[in-house]
């Protein structure tokens, strides 16, 4: 497999603006005074005994890159990579033959990295992507994504790795790492969920998880907008739900094995009389293997009208929630700790909302889990029409994907021409 490894956050601990200098090539750079993360240089040994070629792959000017990377780690180095621009990346690949005969094939290719800006260039490539995180940064840099923990987890990594051993252990086995979801439609188990956001209070916390992503434009190919719109098609099959249920209990075999820690309730977020199909998170909610109690702990109003997807913003939909979803009264929460599931986390105002009136019930806390999170939209090709972005769509009743320069009628600016993705 050929890596591609970013160098500053990732193999070196230079985040910091103070080597910005040396990154730029104004200032003489001595390889011997540069921080490299402990385990860094044993990993690129382990990698490349595994068989693996590892590349160094940076922003950074060659006069800095070049030096580090013999002097370190002994390994070819791409600079001044423009990320998250392709070009100079594709242009590398194609100038050597052995690693574009390995192109053909996007499962031979990894990137790592500690910024949005690694991931975006991953998901333009449509390979798998690593989101390093061995530092916490000191400061926020715009332009490489230093600092920036919400926007690296909301472009869509494939993998989260805290450390080397982590790292290398997913680039041996990337299938078996996928997020649970992901997982299981290419035939195997994860208990994989991404950290989505984590909160304490003063006698307890609220966590949100979610088990796969529904991509947004360019990605690699394990990511599940396909899947995610297939929740909302009446002809959706049980085999669909039996796997979603699966790796649904995939991840709370691994939460139960935390066993200093008592879960009293695992519920769902229920579904209006008016959802389509009927019973549309029941179903999944009834087929997962749950080691902890399962119990029904919210119900709509029945005059509810509308949905939730037709709110403007947040702030409506925090209020439309609030006026039509409620805890079922005769219920005792007071100090119990509950894990409630959702089909999708988008602007967290479900989340939020469940989280505020099962703590006003005394719950002290909270696991939302969430089967899908939509990531950030990534564009990378032009309409031949009329230059304008082409989007990624993807068609509900089958799953195909396919180009689209979005007309006025759509949201977009576009001219309508359209194109099915290869």
């Amino acid at each position: 497999m050929v890596v591609f490894l970013d160098l500053d956050g990732t193999l070196t601990d230079t985040a910091h603006e103070r080597f910005k200098p040396f990154k730029d090539g104004i200032q003489e750079t001595n390889p011997n005074e540069i921080p490299v993360f402990e385990g860094a240089v044993e990993f690129i040994e382990h990698l490349q005994n595994a068989g693996h070629k590892a590349i160094i792959l940076s922003d950074s000017h060659p006069k800095y890159v070049s030096k580090i990377a013999q002097y370190h780690f002994q390994v070819p180095a791409i600079s001044l990579a423009d990320k998250p621009n392709i070009e100079i990346t594709i242009n590398y690949i194609n100038s050597n033959p052995e690693i574009q005969a390995l192109w053909r094939d996007k499962d031979n290719f990894l990137i790592a990295g500690d910024s949005w800006l690694d991931i975006e260039l991953g998901r333009r490539l449509n390979i798998r992507t690593i989101l390093t995180q061995l530092y916490r940064a000191s400061s926020i840099e715009e332009r490489d994504g230093i600092g920036q923990d919400w926007k690296p987890i909301k472009m869509g990594p494939t993998y989260f790795a805290k450390n080397f051993i982590e790292l290398f252990e997913i680039i041996q086995s990337p299938t078996e790492n996928l997020l649970a979801i992901e997982a299981v439609f290419q035939n195997t188990n994860s208990s994989k969920a991404v950290k989505f956001l984590h909160r304490n209070y003063a006698d307890g916390f609220a966590s949100f998880r979610c088990l796969a992503r529904q991509e947004d434009g360019e990605c690699d190919k394990y990511a599940r907008a396909d899947k995610y719109y297939q929740i909302d098609n009446p002809s959706r099959t049980p085999d669909f739900l039996i796997l979603l249920a699966q790796a649904t209990s995939n991840y709370l075999l691994e939460v139960s094995s935390f066993q200093n820690f008592q879960w009293h309730y695992f519920t769902y977020v229920s579904d209006k009389r008016t959802t389509t199909p009927l019973n549309k998170m029941k179903e999944i909610f009834d087929l997962v293997q749950s080691p902890f109690p399962k119990a029904t702990l919210f119900r709509w109003s029945e005059d509810v009208t509308g949905s939730l997807r037709n709110q403007p913003n947040y702030e409506a939909r925090r209020t439309f929630i609030s006026n039509n979803l409620h805890i079922i009264e005769d219920i005792d929460l007071l100090n119990k700790n509950v894990i409630v599931l959702d089909d999708q986390f988008t602007s967290s105002a479900t989340a939020n909302e469940i989280c505020a009136q099962l703590r006003t019930k005394g719950v002290k806390n909270i696991l939302f889990i969430a089967l899908f999170y939509l990531i950030l939209p990534v564009v990378s090709k032009s309409c031949p029409r009329c230059s304008k972005p082409l989007k990624i769509k993807i068609r509900r009743n089958d799953g195909n994907r396919f180009y689209s320069c979005l007309p006025p009628r759509f949201g977009g600016q576009g001219c309508g021409y359209t194109e099915n993705v290869t």
